[in-house]
C-alpha cells in the first residue's frame, strides 16, 4: 500500500481534501501506472466509485447504465444550464462533490476506517491505496516494488519515504510503497548483509583460533579453505532453487559452518595423529571419513520428515540443509585431504625430492629376513 496525505492542501470545493476530486483523477493516474507494473493490482476510493452504478430500466429493457466515476466527469457537468443541452438539465439539481460525499457516506465505518483516516472536523486528509500480489519469489518481489517506488516518486527524489509528489498536485503528498512485502523484502536484504558480515568476520577469529590450537597456520589456512567451499554454495544452491533469503535460510550457513568445521577437524586430527603421509591421510579418511559420513547420514535422514511440513519456507529450510551436509562430508573428506595431498606433492618437486606419494615408504613391511627367537 500506499499513503496519499492532502493535509496541507486543505479544504478545496467545499469537500473533505482527500475526497476533492482532482486528488481523485490523481489517484487514479498513479494506479493506472502502477497496474501496469507485473503481478499488480491496485484498490482505492476511486474503484468504489467506479463499483458504484446508476442504471434505469423501462419495460424491462436497460435505456441507462453508467458508473458513478463516468457521471462525475460527464461533460454535462459544464452544460447543466445550456437551454440547447436539456440531456444536462438534471445536473443542475446537484453537484459533483455532493455525489462524492453521499457514495463515501454511505459506506460503513469499517470500511472508511481502512480506505481514510477519522474525520477530526476539517473533513478526511489522508488515504490508503492498496496495491496487491500473490505469493511470488521475493527476488521478483524485489524487481516490482523497485518498479512502483520509482513509479511513486514522480521522476523526483524524495524528501523522505513519506513526502513524494508523484500526484503533482501543490500540498498533497505521498509515501513510497510500504506494508507487509517491502518490509519484508527490507528485512531479507538486512539479514543478507549481516549474514555475509558475520560469515566473513567468523572465519578470520576461526583461523586464528585453529592457527594457534593446530600450531600450524597451514592446517589452519586448509581447513579454512574447505570450509568456505561449503559457504560459498549456499548462495549458489538458494539461487539456482529460487530460495529466498529469510529467517529460516539465514540460519542455515550459521549450523553448515559450525557443522563443517567440526567435519573438517575432525579429519585434520586423525592426519596428524597417523602422520602426515600418504599412508597415514589415507588411513585417516577412510576411518574418521566412515564416521562422518553415518553423522552426517544420520542428521540428513532425521531432517528429511520437515519436507512433509506443510509450510513451504521450512521446506526450503530443510532441502537446503541436508543439500549443505552432504557438501560439509564431502569437502572434508575428499576435498580437504586432496588439498594436503596437493601441497606436499607440489612442495616436494620444487625441493628436487621427486614424488610424495611413495606409498613404499610409509607403512610398508620390513623386507629383511626374520630372525630366529633365542631363549636360553
Amino acid at each position: 500500500m500506499f499513503i496519499v496525505d492532502a493535509t496541507e492542501r486543505g479544504s478545496h470545493n467545499e469537500t473533505a481534501p482527500i475526497r476533492d476530486l482532482p486528488i481523485l483523477d490523481s489517484i487514479e493516474e498513479i494506479q493506472i501506472h502502477v497496474d501496469n507494473v507485473p503481478e499488480t493490482s491496485t484498490i482505492s476510493l476511486v474503484n468504489i466509485l467506479k463499483a458504484i452504478h446508476v442504471d434505469l430500466n423501462l419495460s424491462g429493457v436497460e435505456i441507462y447504465d453508467r458508473s458513478l466515476w463516468e457521471i462525475l466527469h460527464d461533460e454535462c457537468w459544464e452544460h447543466s444550464s445550456d437551454p440547447l443541452r436539456p440531456d444536462c438539465w438534471a445536473y443542475a439539481s446537484t453537484s459533483r462533490n455532493d455525489m462524492v460525499n453521499i457514495a463515501f457516506d454511505t459506506l460503513s465505518p469499517e470500511v472508511r476506517s481502512m480506505m481514510m483516516n477519522k474525520d477530526e472536523g476539517g473533513g478526511e486528509t489522508k488515504t490508503l491505496v492498496y496495491a496487491n500480489q500473490p505469493y511470488i519469489n521475493l527476488g521478483n518481489a524485489t524487481v516490482y516494488r523497485d518498479a512502483i517506488d520509482d513509479i511513486l516518486a514522480g521522476g523526483e527524489k524524495c524528501t523522505t519515504a513519506w513526502r513524494c509528489t508523484a500526484l503533482g498536485l501543490d500540498g498533497v503528498y505521498n509515501s513510497l510503497l510500504t506494508g507487509g512485502l517491502p518490509v519484508s523484502i527490507d528485512i531479507n536484504a538486512g539479514i543478507h548483509e549481516a549474514q555475509s558480515e558475520t560469515t566473513i568476520a567468523t572465519m578470520i577469529i576461526l583461523l586464528f583460533t585453529m592457527a594457534i590450537l593446530f600450531r600450524s597456520p597451514r592446517l589452519a589456512f586448509f581447513t579454512m579453505t574447505a570450509v568456505a567451499v561449503v559457504v560459498l554454495w549456499q548462495p549458489l544452491l538458494m539461487k539456482g532453487g529460487s530460495v529466498n533469503v529469510n529467517v529460516f535460510t539465514a540460519m542455515v550457513g550459521t549450523i553448515v559452518f559450525g557443522i563443517g568445521v567440526d567435519d573438517s577437524i575432525h579429519i585434520i586430527d586423525r592426519i596428524k595423529d597417523e602422520g602426515e603421509t600418504p599412508a597415514g591421510i589415507v588411513k585417516a579418511v577412510a576411518r574418521t571419513g566412515q564416521t562422518i559420513f553415518e553423522t552426517t547420514a544420520t542428521t540428513c535422514a532425521g531432517l528429511a520428515a520437515g519436507l512433509f511440513v506443510a509450510i513451504p519456507g521450512l521446506q526450503n529450510f530443510f532441502t537446503l540443509m541436508m543439500s549443505l551436509l552432504i557438501l560439509a562430508l564431502l569437502t572434508s573428506s575428499i576435498l580437504l585431504p586432496s588439498i594436503i595431498v596437493a601441497q606436499r606433492e607440489v612442495a616436494s618437486r620444487l625441493m628436487g625430492k621427486g614424488s610424495w606419494l611413495d606409498y613404499d615408504d610409509s607403512g610398508a613391511l620390513e623386507a629383511s629376513a626374520v630372525l630366529d627367537a633365542i631363549v636360553e
